[in-house]
């Protein structure tokens, strides 16, 4: 398979080596975005799990308040 590369790439046209090489450089463009999308979900997904357990904290905090009111 290695041998048979170079003879693949000695037949290539200049024209088809500019094709390639463009559908390779939008093929890492879409990769790129792809990646960008992933990281904005997952920034988001963790602020709100941030902002679920802040929640949760507060009501438990509440919840003990309640709890120390009714013991007295």
């Amino acid at each position: 398979m290695l041998t048979s590369f170079p003879l693949l790439l000695a037949q290539a046209s200049p024209d088809d080596i500019a094709f390639e090489i463009g559908r390779l450089q939008r093929n890492y463009q879409f990769l790129s975005y792809g990646l960008v999308a992933a990281w904005i979900i997952l920034v988001v997904y963790v602020l709100m799990m941030v902002g679920r357990q802040r929640r949760l904290k507060r009501e438990i905090a509440s919840l003990r308040v309640m709890l120390e009111d009714k013991k007295r």
